[in-house]
């Protein structure tokens, strides 16, 4: 796609980005008030005939924030991919927006769940900025001067409409990361699923993500199921949790109530958070097992 197709210009006009205050990129929330995501009794079995996936059942509801945690090999990736259409569960039913997410149903799940993959790179391959943001929307047929300003929209929301004609490849990590979720964003889908959103980033560029993924929930009223092993990262972003464990769902709790389960985390091979984990252990030393754990620094400091 040629630039010009978006901005006319070599350099986009500062009146092709409305105020991120102004603009309209919020979800296109399902209009019989049904969950945005509903997972009914989910298996899963690859070739070899191993379970992966056993009885996985939960639902998230319109601005909704839940983490979903667990080691490595306990099924996380398997079940995005499930929710994403990509693979077929062998029994269970999942619903986008209170539309079953059928075998013929699969190619336009897209329209109801975006998906930021770990590694942006498997999911930005046109050659600039403007153009990747744009793509989706070309492929829904909408007409030019709404991509445009969609594309716009969706940069300057994520801070990163500087970059509009920057090639692809000239991109950092955390920039590809917003330029990738600027591309969803674009696309209003009322879920967005983010696979380990952190992974690579320095704390700088961690910061500003996390910061984007709470105005877009707290202002937009985007809906998140955020795949992380940063425990660190679950109270910022995350107001319930999930716990997978070989396939199932060990726990479906507020995430105040499963960070500071500590039996519950080990069983699972997970660490609380670090302050967490410090207070657990400093009250347990005193004596004093009962007091209420803080999830951040912030919680500490305010004697929460």
């Amino acid at each position: 796609m040629n630039l010009k197709f978006l901005f006319g210009a070599e350099e986009p006009p500062e009146s092709a980005a409305p105020a991120c205050d102004t603009c309209d990129l919020s979800p296109l929330l399902p209009v019989n008030g049904r969950p945005v995501l509903e997972c009914n009794d989910i298996h899963f079995s690859y070739h070899d005939g191993l379970p992966i996936l056993s009885g996985i059942s939960f639902c998230i509801q319109p601005g909704e924030t839940v983490a979903l945690c667990g080691p490595n090999g306990s099924g996380k990736t398997t079940l995005l991919k499930v929710i994403a259409g990509l693979l077929r569960p062998d029994r269970g039913a999942i619903a986008l927006g209170g539309a079953e997410l059928t075998r013929d149903a699969a190619s336009q799940a897209f329209r109801r769940v975006g998906i930021l993959f770990q590694d942006p790179n498997d999911q930005l391959f046109c050659s600039h900025v403007s153009e990747d943001v744009a793509f989706g929307l070309e492929g829904i047929g909408l007409p030019k001067d709404e991509i445009r300003v969609r594309v716009m929209e969706a940069l300057k929301l994520t801070e990163a409409e500087h970059l509009a004609q920057r090639p692809i490849h000239h991109l950092s990590l955390g920039e590809m990361k917003r330029v990738a979720l600027a591309g969803l964003i674009a696309m209003r889908a009322p879920l967005l699923v983010l696979d380990e959103p952190t992974s690579g980033l320095d704390p700088a560029a961690m910061r500003h993500l996390v910061e984007l993924i709470r105005h877009l929930n707290r202002r937009h009223k985007y809906a998140f199921l955020i795949v992380t092993h940063e425990m660190d990262l679950v109270p910022q972003v995350a107001e319930r949790v999930l716990v997978m464990e070989t396939g199932r769902l060990l726990a479906d709790r507020d995430a105040r109530g499963v960070l500071t389960d500590i039996p519950l985390l080990e069983h699972a091979r997970l660490e609380p958070p670090a302050i967490t984990k410090y207070f657990f252990e400093k009250f347990k030393r005193d004596g004093t097992p009962g007091r209420r754990l803080p999830l951040s620094v912030e919680d500490a400091l305010n004697g929460d």
